[in-house]
Formats: C-alpha cells, sequence, structure tokens
C-alpha cells in the first residue's frame, strides 16, 4: 500500500486549520498572559475593531483602550486571577470602529475560557463572543410596543419593587443650573426589599439638598426605617437646617429607633448659581465628582461614625463644582465586590463613571443623551456585570451643574386654531431641553394647550390688529417649578352651555397642575399656570438600566385606524381643529349607532375641551360606545376628570 499524506498537525493542516479559524462566523481572540496580549483573532474579531492595525501581538488595552472603564479588562483580569472561566449575556460595548473617537453601540453575549500550562498554571484564556444587538432591540422594541406584555409585566411586579417605589422620591427636582439622575437597583440575589435612599429637596435659598444613605438589613423592617429616615432628613432640611443640624437630627432619631441604628448616610448641599458645595457624612463611601475635563477626583469628608452609635458629630467639608462637573452619591453595594477590596472597588467606579460620562456615543444609540443621566445609567449597570452582578441594593444620586440656567420662553401665535401646535411643540421642546419628566411635560403642555384654546376661541370676536392673538411666557424658577402664562388682549365671549361638555377648561388645567390663576380685566385675559417639575428616578432591577429610553414628542396629525373589528384606534391630539374629523369618524366607524364600538385612546396626545364635549355627544348617539386608555395616558387622566371614566374599560390599550 502506497504510504498515507503526511500531516503537520492533528488538528488537520495548518493552512486548513487558520481558513477554518478565520471563517467561523463568531467574534473569537485568543490572549495570553497577564497582560492578555492578543495571540490569534479572527477575522470577526478584527472586524468588531474596525480593523484596525497591529491587533496581534499586543497587549488588548493598547489594541482597544476605548474599552477602559467599560469594565471589559477588569473582566479579564477576574479570569486570569481566579482561572475560573466567565459567562455572560447581551453585555452592552462601546467600541471605536472608525477610528473617529464616536463609539459605536453593540450588545454580545460572551464566554471567557482560561489556557493553562503543562503544569497547570494560567497561560491565558479563549474568548467567544457572540453579536446579539439585533436580537436584543427587536425584544426591547416588542417590549416597549406590547401593552399586553407591560401590563402582564407590572401585574407579576416583584414585591420588592413595589414597596420600594412607595417609600423612594418618584422623581428629582428640575432645576434651572444643574440636572440630577437618580438609579436605585435592587440586588439580584436579594428577595427582600433593602434599606437604600435618597432625596433631593430644593430649598428657599435656591440651593438643592441631596441625601443617599443606607439602613442596616433587608426587609420590611429596613424599608420602614429608611422612610422615616428620609422623613426627618426632609423636615429638617426645608426648615432651614444645615447639614450638620441635619446629621444631629438624623443621629438622635436613629438613636432612638433600633432599626435606624448604625446606619450610614451623605449629605451635599449645592448653590447651583455658584458651585459651592458644602458636605457632611456619617460613615459613608466618599463622594465622587466628575470633572467637566473628564478626570475624577473624590471629595475630602471627613465621615463620622454611624448614626445612632454615639461616634461623635462629623466634621463638614466644603468644595466648588465647576460648570460641567458631575457629583455622585452612591451606596457602598455599588462598590463592594467578592474578591476585592473597597479600594479596588472605588478605583473601579472611578474609571466607569468617568468613562460613562466623557464616551463620544453616535447618535443612533440608545444611551441617554444627557451626560449625568449617561453617568447615572452606565455607571451602575456596568458596576454589576463583574462578580456576578450587585450582591446589594444600589443607589446612586448624581447631580451636574450646568454652565447657563435654563432660559425663559416666550412664544406668540395668531388666534387661529390651527397655530396651537406650535404653541405645544414649542412649550414640549423647551421642557425637555429642560429635562422635565414626561408625566409633568404631558401635564403642562395640556394645560397649556386648553388655556391657549380657549383664548382662541373666545377671546377675539374680531381679528386682533397687531395679529397676535395668544402670547405664552414661561420660566422655571430655582425652587424646581414651572410658571406659564398664556395671556391674550380680546374680550371673551360668553362660554357655552356646560351640560353639553363645554366650559370645563379650567376645571380640566387645575386637574393637571397645581396652580392656576385667571385675572381677566379690560385690557385681555391672563392665565398662569405653575407646578413643581420633576425628572423620573429609575427603580428597578440589575438590567433594566440598559433598557430603550423613551423619546418624547407632540405628535400633531390626528390619525384614526380600526384595528380590530370593533375597536377604532386613534393617535395624535383631538382639539378645536380634529375634533369634527373626530366625531365624524368615530360616528362613521360605529355606524351610526348601529353597532358596538370601542376607542383606543391610549396614543392620544391631547384630549382638550372640544373632545370632552365630543364624547358627552357621543355617548348618546352610540349606546354601545367603550373607551380603552393606559393608566398613564393623557386620555385617561381627563377622562376621570371629567365624569367619563365610567366609559372606560380596562382592557389594555394597544400600542
Amino acid at each position: 500500500m502506497p504510504p498515507e499524506d503526511p500531516v503537520e498537525h492533528p488538528a488537520g493542516a495548518t493552512d486548513d486549520v487558520v481558513a477554518a479559524f478565520e471563517d467561523i462566523p463568531a467574534v473569537l481572540w485568543a490572549f495570553e498572559g497577564p497582560e492578555h496580549r492578543v495571540v490569534a483573532a479572527n477575522r470577526a474579531a478584527r472586524a468588531s475593531m474596525g480593523f484596525r492595525p497591529g491587533i496581534v501581538g499586543r497587549p488588548i488595552r493598547e489594541v482597544a483602550p476605548e474599552l477602559d472603564g467599560q469594565q471589559v479588562f477588569e473582566t479579564l483580569d477576574e479570569v486570569w486571577a481566579r482561572g475560573e472561566p466567565v459567562i455572560g449575556d447581551e453585555r452592552r460595548i462601546l467600541v471605536d470602529r472608525d477610528g473617529d473617537g464616536r463609539l459605536e453601540e453593540d450588545w454580545y453575549s460572551y464566554t471567557f475560557v482560561p489556557t493553562h500550562h503543562p503544569d497547570g498554571s494560567v497561560r491565558g484564556m479563549t474568548v467567544h463572543i457572540a453579536r446579539v444587538t439585533d436580537e436584543v432591540l427587536r425584544r426591547r422594541q416588542a417590549e416597549l410596543s406590547a401593552a399586553e406584555s407591560e401590563e402582564r409585566r407590572q401585574a407579576a411586579q416583584d414585591v420588592v419593587l413595589t414597596l420600594q417605589r412607595s417609600l423612594l422620591p418618584s422623581g428629582v427636582p428640575v432645576l434651572p443650573q444643574a440636572r440630577l439622575a437618580a438609579r436605585y437597583v435592587v440586588a439580584e440575589r436579594e428577595h427582600a426589599a433593602g434599606g437604600d435612599w435618597f432625596d433631593a429637596v430644593p430649598l428657599p435659598d435656591g440651593r438643592v439638598a441631596l441625601v443617599v444613605g443606607d439602613v442596616v438589613g433587608h426587609g420590611a423592617a429596613a424599608s420602614a426605617a429608611m422612610g422615616r429616615l428620609r422623613a426627618v432628613a426632609a423636615n429638617a432640611l426645608e426648615g432651614g437646617r444645615g447639614v450638620l443640624d441635619t446629621l444631629a437630627e438624623l443621629d438622635r432619631f436613629a438613636g432612638r429607633e433600633r432599626a435606624t441604628r448604625a446606619s450610614t448616610v451623605c449629605l451635599a448641599l449645592l448653590d447651583p448659581a455658584t458651585g459651592d458645595l458644602e458636605l457632611a457624612s456619617a460613615a459613608h463611601p466618599p463622594p465622587l465628582v466628575v470633572t467637566a475635563q473628564g478626570s475624577a477626583r473624590w471629595v475630602d469628608v471627613d465621615a463620622g461614625g454611624p448614626l445612632g452609635t454615639g461616634a461623635g458629630a462629623p466634621a463638614p467639608a466644603r468644595d466648588v463644582l465647576a460648570p460641567g462637573d458631575v457629583l455622585v452619591l452612591y451606596t457602598d453595594g455599588l462598590v463592594e465586590r467578592s474578591g476585592s477590596t473597597l479600594d479596588e472597588g472605588l478605583e473601579a467606579l472611578a474609571r466607569t463613571a468617568v468613562a460613562a460620562g466623557h464616551e463620544h456615543v453616535e447618535d443612533d444609540t440608545t444611551v441617554p443623551t444627557a451626560q449625568v443621566d449617561r453617568v447615572a445609567a452606565l455607571t451602575v449597570e456596568r458596576m454589576g456585570w463583574t462578580g456576578g452582578g450587585h450582591t446589594d441594593d444600589v443607589t446612586l444620586l448624581a447631580v451636574q451643574r450646568t454652565a447657563a440656567p435654563v432660559p425663559p420662553l416666550t412664544l406668540t401665535i395668531p388666534p387661529d386654531a390651527r397655530r396651537l401646535g406650535r404653541l405645544r411643540r414649542g412649550l414640549a421642546a423647551w421642557l425637555d431641553e429642560a429635562g422635565v419628566g414626561d408625566d409633568d411635560a404631558m401635564a403642562l403642555v395640556h394645560a397649556v394647550g386648553e388655556a391657549a384654546t380657549n383664548a382662541v376661541e373666545h377671546a377675539y370676536p374680531e381679528p386682533p390688529a397687531d395679529g397676535v392673538g395668544v402670547r405664552l411666557d414661561a420660566v422655571l424658577d430655582a425652587g424646581g417649578r414651572v410658571r406659564v402664562t398664556v395671556a391674550d388682549t380680546g374680550r371673551w365671549l360668553p362660554a357655552a352651555d356646560e351640560a353639553g361638555g363645554r366650559g370645563r377648561g379650567l376645571m380640566m388645567m387645575r386637574g393637571m397642575v397645581e396652580h392656576v390663576d385667571v385675572d381677566t380685566g379690560p385690557g385681555g385675559t391672563v392665565v398662569t399656570l405653575a407646578s413643581p417639575v420633576h425628572r423620573e428616578a429609575t427603580v428597578g432591577t440589575f438590567g433594566d438600566e440598559a433598557a430603550v429610553t423613551s423619546v418624547r414628542g407632540v405628535v400633531e396629525e390626528l390619525t384614526t385606524e380600526l384595528t380590530e373589528p370593533h375597536v377604532l384606534t386613534l393617535a395624535g391630539p383631538v382639539d378645536a381643529q380634529t375634533v369634527e374629523r373626530f366625531r365624524h369618524r368615530v360616528l362613521e366607524a360605529g355606524r351610526g349607532g348601529a353597532r358596538e364600538l370601542g376607542l383606543d385612546l391610549d396614543r392620544v396626545t391631547v384630549f382638550s375641551s372640544s373632545a370632552v364635549q365630543a364624547v358627552h355627544e357621543l355617548r348618546h348617539e352610540l349606546p354601545g360606545l367603550r373607551l380603552r386608555a393606559g393608566h398613564t395616558s393623557v386620555a385617561r387622566r381627563v377622562l376621570a376628570l371629567t365624569g367619563l371614566d365610567d366609559l372606560l374599560d380596562e382592557v389594555p390599550a394597544r400600542r
């Protein structure tokens, strides 16, 4: 028999092995040594780095320096040090593929497996990475658009989050020269509510008080204790106490309450106009400042002992935030990691927070736009990647001092219902730029739209000489309140009969905002609306931080569609301009009362008093009329205010 062809290696011929390695449709890396020097990278791996030159033979830290602060290198170090594999799913990574300094976003699932020398010592590791971006975005978009899934998720909401959301503030104030963000994340391995808490309190002198605390233990007792400490702190601060007096009040209270004893807390008073910062701490981790220049520094606070232990009063500290600086307060669950020292956790926090705040990210990512939001969201998200996730509850409160206050807004329109959309869009854009949360912005836009509609419909039997029918002025004050005036110079016509559903505009405005004042005189009418405004604080589980952020806008075209045999779905405004189209389309879909009809109002952006009047009339013309609207929708809020909520079905509205 002829001899067999020689084989260069048991795995196959070298060229064949390399070709197979190159063509595997997944990212494959091989590293050696503690510096993680790249010894092999297939085509998919090199493509993930934008085919940058000089990949093989260099430490991965030199190949991809933008990964610093994203907890990638720390994960590699963990595998090298422990000699154990690490597996992760759906991790967001930002990479500079084009070499232009701007980072692009992808999600990956990965497996890091150590390799060993013959003597058993760690040689390096192989890394298998699968890009799952399309699957992640499809799933998250489906979750956002499927109201049924959201309702089921809320119905099955873990009691931990329900309890914490009831005790923690629902949002942080919106201020003219400071932007705040807050995150609370329940520990992955805990099944009881924790004692972490935060608060942000605007003070009468223009300063804002920032508090983060941690009560020992978990469970209902810890949550109740947390709620009591938060109330004591808020009362003291609103009463004009400084940082030391407030901490003294907390210390006295904690000494009387066993459940609050040995709690830790950090308190800061910030003057957004000057940047002056006063701080004091009771056994709490040190505050971090992410500077506008992209560095990190710790605020030197001489922390006292835990509350209620008789440890003595802490010493106050002073600092100054420059415009663009971000102050970060947090609880120890963010930096405590199994197998790592506290100093290592603090070092990781500083790197991660700087990277989160100063990465140049493409516009089409789901990363939050505002820098303080990126610091809050990405820091909590990334600090949970190593060590198997957060083992304790995590709270982070961040504030960024802005270079200039939010400017006032002035808009004018002629007395024409077709121009109301311009007024609403302008106000919505201003509120969005100021950072006002969706719920408060929705209420203000709706209330102001109602006031402007009344002026357009009733104040001008004759066109005004200057063509200006309505003037809107809006300002955000230092106490976190938006004040809007809607003024006209006309003479009002008599209001329509309230029994028909009209004349309800003032009631609707008062149901939407905190304060409404109407001043009528010979020179016209001025409606003043005022309300405190907030940004939503995120309270959730680890993994919620990477959720796709919502995008707010004011849709100004009314669309209707029969999405089910007997359900008419509407989107956009139902106001003075569109109400007749609304009425006609509803009657057409209901065949003049010949069949039952459901109206899905969940995506209606404006539901004015004109719409209220129309529904009051339609309910008599269409005896089988039923309405659908989600619990957070504009329409549901108006229906509850105007006596039409008896028409609501509890069926979740479709999105």
